[in-house]
């Protein structure tokens, strides 16, 4: 389902990202499109075909990234 980008179109930074502080402040990375979690590490390095520009990502604020 993911795909491998060596561009800034990864997981991180698209609008369906999202990260929680779970069980013993364990991040919890999540794509809302999928309703799923993440594995570790692969939302730096990977994207899938459902990745969109976000508004604020498009204007220069991305609040997940920063």
């Amino acid at each position: 389902m993911l795909l491998p980008s060596g561009s800034h179109k990864v997981c991180m930074t698209c609008h369906w990202f999202r990260h929680y502080a779970g069980v013993n402040c364990i991040p919890l990375l999540t794509c809302k499109l999928h309703q799923g979690l993440l594995a570790q590490g692969e939302h730096l390095t990977h994207r899938c075909q459902g990745w969109t520009d976000d508004m604020m990502r498009q204007r220069g604020w991305c609040p997940e990234v920063a």
